[in-house]
């Protein structure tokens, strides 16, 4: 498994026409110039992991298909997962399956963490942010969402699932921290066990 990490910054002057067109229909929609740059670096990012893991790519769009639950696949390419959050874009390549996704630690709801933690996880949550810090049970969240949202991403079926019902011990998980400027990223991996 290859993970590439980057700036929104390393693709400021992209050449936006190498993009694959539905990410080009989408850029046309996006107002906010930040979130456009993310949806930017994401599809430069793309390219260049693939590139790295020596699948080949000509100075053209790539030609990126949907499966039924809108998981983007380049054919006869290796897998591969995008995610961004705050200005960082991440894309992990791997022969097998796999799904990433990176989140900046940040203030929790007590809604969100009811609607995306398990049982166990939200009493877990409590008991961090009652015995230790608000700080670390935003990063405990931070680690179960970051988890989830890669395992959703792998199996195919995004955030429209039910994320108390994964298990993320039913997986091979792969967990890393970064600190860039002022804010602390979260970045998971999950590949089937």
């Amino acid at each position: 498994m290859k993970l590439y990490i980057r700036t929104i910054d390393d693709y400021e002057n992209a050449d936006e026409s190498l993009l694959e067109a539905k990410r080009r229909g989408r850029l046309a929609r996006i107002k906010n110039a930040r979130t456009r740059l993310e949806c930017v670096a994401a599809g430069m990012l793309l390219r260049e992991a693939l590139s790295g893991c020596g699948y080949p790519v000509a100075d053209e769009p790539l030609t990126v298909f949907y499966d039924d639950n809108g998981k983007p696949y380049v054919e006869h390419s290796p897998y591969f997962s995008l995610s961004h959050s705050g200005g960082l874009v991440i894309c992990a390549v791997d022969d097998e399956p796999i799904g990433a996704d990176v989140q900046v630690v940040k203030g929790v709801t007590a809604r969100l963490a009811k609607k995306v933690l398990s049982e166990n996880e939200l009493a877990e949550f409590v008991r961090i942010a009652e015995t230790k810090s608000e700080q670390e049970a935003e990063r405990y969240f931070t680690i179960c969402w970051t988890e989830k949202e890669s395992v959703a991403k792998l199996i195919g079926k995004g955030i429209g699932m039910d994320f108390r019902t994964i298990d993320r011990d039913d997986y091979r998980m792969q967990t890393l921290f970064r600190t860039i400027g002022e804010a602390e990223y979260v970045i998971s991996v999950a590949r089937k066990a």
